[in-house]
């Protein structure tokens, strides 16, 4: 065995401190898709890592992580960085036809939401989130400022702390997207429900608590139809 080389098992011990939910099976993954190429040139056919190896696999672990990026583009950077270039480390902005907002999309009542506001700087320490993907999800504005402040309600905690999970399972930070069209239909949905209290002064809180439980409730049961299906 070459000097410093390791084996698959030897190199999960290395770096579970920093990735607990590292797996055999996702090395090999990533190996399927020829984003690792530990050498399997022994005598014996089991794979051996070289410290190149393992350097690799911690920039493909850690973008995953900390800047939520899928394969693809993780392979791009890989292939950027093998032709001695430097790699883009963050998401391209969205285009501006997706950061202005139609007039004719509903919010939420604003008395909902309830809690302290916080910083920016405690909602990525609440979240784990990195500076990176924060700044896209404002690109994306899927987290935004309570209005005329430059303070974020509990619900951006929620956003950041789904985003950084969600990543880990592949997916982009675009495609939350979905998730928040979803969001704002369903508000619209609540404030049909609750127009005709309005009309009559103010709808009593109880009320707005069980409309959104309600919704809320349908929402996850709906979810929950489509992927038993």
């Amino acid at each position: 065995m070459a000097s410093g080389a390791r084996t698959i098992g030897r190199v999960l011990e290395m770096i579970r401190g920093e990735f607990p939910d590292i797996s055999v099976s996702k090395l090999r993954y990533l190996e399927a898709e020829g984003l690792i190429t530990p050498d399997r040139q022994q005598p014996s056919g089991y794979r051996r890592f070289s410290q190149d190896d393992v350097d690799r696999l911690l920039y493909i672990l850690r973008a995953q992580r900390d800047r939520y990026l899928p394969l693809k583009v993780i392979r791009e950077e890989l292939e950027a960085l093998d032709r001695g270039e430097d790699p883009q480390t963050l998401p391209p902005p969205a285009p501006a036809s997706e950061m202005e907002r139609p007039h004719t999309e509903h919010r939420a009542p604003a008395a909902q939401p309830s809690g302290r506001l916080l910083t920016r700087r405690q909602v990525l320490a609440e979240s784990g989130l990195g500076e990176a993907s924060f700044i896209q999800l404002e690109r994306l504005r899927l987290v935004e400022p309570r209005g005329g402040t430059q303070l974020y309600g509990r619900e951006a905690v929620g956003v950041a702390v789904a985003a950084k999970r969600l990543a880990h399972y592949g997916l982009d930070l675009r495609q939350l997207k979905v998730v928040h069209q979803a969001a704002i239909a369903e508000a619209a949905l609540v404030e049909q429900v609750l127009e005709p209290f309005e009309r009559r002064g103010n709808a009593p809180g109880e009320v707005v608590a069980e409309v959104y439980k309600l919704v809320l409730h349908a929402h996850a049961a709906m979810l929950h139809g489509q992927i038993s299906r």
